[in-house]
Parts: structure tokens; C-alpha cells; sequence
């Protein structure tokens, strides 16, 4: 009975994932991001920004979930889709985790209950479809979370509390957030005086973690510390926050988190029901961790307030519901333990009534969204199969795809670009790439260029960004650009021209627009061609791991 449903739990997860699994890469550029750190690892043995034309040390993410994909590529995985399969995997895994570890603690019929809920929530089933390594943390939290527990039960065997330990590592290592729970860990060995342990695990983290701080450091890069302290890290000009500061965070997280993140990334959507729903989801959920805390500190215990802390205090530019998805399990336990234990003393019958109750309140709703979720990626996956991975997002998005290829098939060796997505163009095209300044100044742009040898810029029209700043830097200056291929969409692939070539001599264009000349033949390496094409589902990039080194 009790193994029947832990199989249910991982089989309604595994269909959530199949039937709202969507092909199409994530506009976002982590995933281009992960991909790239992934071929670093397997191509050169390095872990470095190839993107980027300075060629960095990557110091930002940590590297287990690249390593995942890495393992992949080198299996043959050369797709976005096959890459995908870590996230799916993941997400299956964390449910079948949630159930073994809610099982210890309210039985496995409610148990059943609470994995349903977490396999459902909606953004467990829209993060488990995208090269992004939130579902991964969760799965290694959750299995952290799980053999702690088992090791601090009485005659528990030393295998538990080295696997505690080793998925604790792997969850840092996959994610920075996870420094909570390596705290938790190190504050649950301490309250139960198991010195021994807690020396040799503070060995086994800590040299590692200290690497990779050190790392971090000889590499002048800014990591998640150093932006945390930021007023806003996509704004570094802004300064950083102070005591008044980190309060105003709390404040407005706290609201945000309660009212929108948590609630949403459960049923979807936003409004007064779902923000209702956020004030009962915590509410319930805190009640039942205060009972937990009276019975014994354990580490999930300890984890919760840290790890809420952690992103209450982060800068609120970062807050969202992928930062909630460690919490959702936590919650959904806390509050079906107190919901049960609170309901057993009124007979048999009202524990099953009053967690039937609970359950349909969050998983109808929880359907609805995940019924458009199917629509929306069976859509998409028609798309794809048709047009090409990129072709869900749009003509814009297209013609920047398009223009990321053709660059990396005509331009000349060793070129770089300014571009809106770095990372995106880099795995497309094979050319590094670096963010236009956000700065309408022509110098701006011709100083980055100037200083990472960049001798092109993307004028596209992915979301305004470039309309604002690229173009406002050539109408500025119109004699430092030239006009190498156009894309469609109002994407412009241009080039800079070196500097004692930059001089007036733009033409004025009809209704008072800028007219650029064309770039010598030099910007083009030999005869224009045409390899690239857009509807292949291979990643650019991954080509590479089939030739030579």
C-alpha cells in the first residue's frame, strides 16, 4: 500500500511534466547561460564565460547543474529538449522525495496529498521544463532534508547522515541559496552535540565552499554576497543598501511573497483569491512548523526560517515564485500535520473531511492552471515541430535567432558583438558577445566596443531595449556605424568602425530617420552564405563537441 502510493505520486508527476512539457528554449539567458558553462566543462575542461570576449572564470553559478549537462552532451544530448531532461527528472524526483520524507511524518495517505499538491503547483510544473537549475535544488534539499531526518532518529545508521551530508553539498553547489541549509545542517549537529560529526562535516563543506569563495575572489568577479548588498544589482551605479535598506526589503518581500509569489506559484495568476490564498497557505503552514519546533528541532525546522530569511532579505529585483519552490513542500507538511493532528481528537471521519476539504481547495484550482499549461505547450510543441525551437516567441525573437546565426556563419573569425543577449547570441552563433551599454551616448557604446574588441552591434527589437539605446547611440553619431545585413523586424545587424574611421557622412533618411552606409567587404568573411537555419533543433554550439578540439 505504502510503496502503491508513492508510485502514484511520481506517476501524476511525470504526466504533469510530459503533457505540459514545452520545446521551445527560454527566453531568459541563464539557460543559454548553463548551456554554455556545460560545453566550457566538457569542451576544455574549464569553467569559464565563453560567451563573454574577456573569457572570464565563471564565478556566479555554482557548477553541479552545468556538470548534469555536461554529462548529457557527453552522451550525445545536443538538443534543447534533450537538455531538458534534468529539469524533468528533477521535478519528478523532488515529488517522490516530498512524499518518502512527508510519509515519515503524517503517514502515507496524507503524505499522498501533500506530494499531489507540490507535483501540481504551478510553477513546480513551469520550472520543470527549462534549462534552469531550480527544479535540481529542489530535488537535492528535499533529499538532504529527507536523510537528515532519518539519521537523527535513534539507532539511525551512519550512511544516513553522509548522505545529509553529501546532498547538502550538492544543493549548495547547484545553487547558492542553499547556504541555509548547509547552516541548518551545521546548527542541528551543534543542538545535538554530535561534535564529531559536525567537525567532519564542516571539513567536507567547507573546504569546497571556501574554494569556491576563494575562487571567486582571485577572480575579481562579483558573486550573490557581493550583489546582494547592492540596491539593485542590475544597477550597481544605485550603491549599496544599508540597515534602513535591508528593513524596507523585509518589508516589501514579505508582501510580496504572501500576497503574490507563494500563492500564484501554486494556482497561477494573481488577484484578492489568490492573495487570500497566500495568507492561509502561511498561516497554516507557520502554525504547524510552531507545533514541529515544540516536539524536537529538527533540520527541516531549523532550514525554513533561514532559507525565508534568506529571500526576505535578498533585493527585491530578485524576488519571484522560483525562489519559493523549496518552500512549497515545507508549507504543504507543516500545514497537513497541523491540520490532521488538530482534526484527530473529532472522531475518525473528520481528519479524512477536513484534508479532503484542503486538498480540493488547492488542487482544483491548481488543475485549472495546469490544464491551460497543456494547451499552451501542445500549441507550442505544433510550432516548433513547423517553424523551429525559437518560433513560440514570436517574429522578433526570430529575426534576432536569424541574425544570431548568420553571424556566426559569415562574419570573420575571432569577431565579437554588442548584443541585447549575450549568452543567447553566443550558443546561436559561436561569437562572443557582450550587453550593449544601456546608454544612449554614442561613446559608450564605442568605448565597450573599442575595449573588448567588439566590431559589430545588434540593433534588435526583442523588447524596445535596443529601439532606446543602439539607436539613440547611432543617430548621436551615425559616422561610427555601417549597415551590414538587415533581418526582418526592425533587426539591423551593424558594424563599428575603427577609429580613425568613424567621420560624418550619414545621409538623412525620409521622415527625419539615420541612414548608414555599408561596411567594407572586410566585415563579411568572403562570400555571404546561408548554412544556418533556423528551424534545426540543434543547438549551435554543441556542433562543436563533434570536431576536432
Amino acid at each position: 500500500m505504502r510503496w502503491a502510493l508513492l508510485a502514484v505520486a511520481v506517476a501524476v508527476s511525470a504526466a504533469v511534466v510530459a503533457t505540459t512539457f514545452n520545446p521551445a528554449p527560454h527566453t531568459g539567458g541563464d539557460n543559454a547561460g548553463y548551456v554554455t558553462l556545460a560545453y566550457s566543462l566538457l569542451k576544455h575542461g574549464t569553467y569559464t564565460e565563453l560567451f563573454d570576449p574577456a573569457g572570464l572564470p565563471h564565478t556566479k553559478y555554482p557548477p553541479v547543474f552545468p556538470a548534469l549537462l555536461a554529462i548529457l552532451m557527453a552522451l550525445g544530448a545536443r538538443t534543447w529538449v534533450s537538455l531538458k531532461l534534468v529539469a524533468g527528472v528533477s521535478t519528478v524526483a523532488a515529488v517522490g522525495l516530498t512524499w518518502l520524507w512527508a510519509e515519515r511524518r503524517v503517514g502515507p495517505v496524507w503524505a499522498l496529498g501533500v506530494a499531489l499538491v507540490t507535483a501540481m503547483a504551478s510553477s513546480v510544473v513551469y520550472y520543470g521544463h527549462w534549462i534552469l537549475s531550480d527544479p535540481t535544488f529542489l530535488a537535492f534539499t528535499l533529499m538532504a532534508l529527507l536523510a537528515l531526518e532519518r539519521a537523527d532518529e535513534e539507532g539511525a545508521h551512519a550512511g544516513w547522515l553522509v548522505a545529509g551530508v553529501v546532498a547538502t553539498g550538492l544543493a549548495y553547489f547547484t545553487r547558492s541559496a542553499g547556504l541555509p541549509l548547509v547552516v541548518a545542517l551545521v546548527a542541528w549537529l551543534a543542538l545535538r552535540r554530535r561534535w564529531r560529526s559536525l567537525a567532519a562535516s564542516a571539513v567536507a563543506l567547507g573546504i569546497p565552499m571556501a574554494l569556491w569563495l576563494l575562487r571567486a575572489r582571485g577572480a575579481g568577479q562579483g558573486e550573490y554576497v557581493s550583489e546582494f548588498w547592492l540596491v539593485d544589482p542590475y544597477q550597481p551605479a544605485l550603491g549599496r543598501v544599508g540597515i534602513g535598506g535591508l528593513v524596507g526589503r523585509v518589508v516589501a518581500n514579505l508582501g510580496a511573497y504572501v500576497g503574490t509569489h507563494l500563492p500564484g506559484g501554486v494556482i497561477g495568476g494573481r488577484g484578492g483569491g489568490v492573495a487570500a490564498l497566500g495568507v492561509a497557505l502561511v498561516a497554516l503552514g507557520l502554525a504547524g512548523w510552531i507545533a514541529a519546533l515544540r516536539r524536537r528541532v529538527g533540520p527541516a525546522e531549523l532550514f525554513l526560517p533561514l532559507y525565508a530569511g534568506l529571500i526576505l532579505l535578498w533585493p527585491t529585483v530578485w524576488s519571484g515564485d522560483r525562489f519559493a519552490l523549496p518552500l512549497y513542500p515545507l508549507l504543504f507538511l507543516y500545514g497537513a500535520r497541523f491540520l490532521k493532528e488538530n482534526t484527530d481528537r473529532l472522531g475518525a471521519v473528520v481528519p479524512t473531511l477536513a484534508g479532503l476539504a484542503a486538498l480540493a481547495v488547492v488542487l482544483l484550482p491548481e488543475a485549472k492552471a495546469w490544464s491551460s499549461a497543456t494547451q499552451e505547450a501542445a500549441a507550442c510543441r505544433a510550432t516548433v515541430r513547423r517553424q523551429g525551437p525559437f518560433a513560440c516567441w514570436g517574429p522578433r525573437v526570430g529575426a534576432f535567432v536569424d541574425a544570431a546565426g548568420w553571424a556566426g556563419d559569415n562574419l570573420p573569425s575571432g569577431s565579437a558583438v554588442l548584443s541585447r543577449k549575450p549568452r543567447i547570441f553566443f550558443v546561436l552563433s559561436g561569437l562572443p558577445s557582450r550587453t550593449f551599454p544601456f546608454d544612449q551616448r554614442t561613446a559608450a557604446h564605442l568605448s565597450l566596443a573599442d575595449a573588448v574588441g567588439a566590431r559589430y552591434e545588434l540593433l534588435d527589437a526583442w523588447d524596445g531595449l535596443a529601439g532606446r539605446y543602439v539607436v539613440g547611440a547611432v543617430r548621436e553619431d551615425p559616422g561610427a556605424f555601417c549597415a551590414v545585413r538587415g533581418f526582418g523586424e526592425g533587426t539591423q545587424l551593424l558594424g563599428i568602425l575603427p577609429p580613425d574611421a568613424r567621420a560624418p557622412g550619414s545621409v538623412t533618411a525620409p521622415e527625419g530617420g539615420v541612414r548608414i552606409e555599408a561596411c567594407p567587404p572586410s566585415y563579411v568573411a568572403g562570400a555571404p552564405s546561408s548554412r544556418y537555419s533556423s528551424s534545426s533543433s540543434t543547438i549551435p554550439l554543441l556542433r562543436g563537441l563533434d570536431s576536432g578540439p
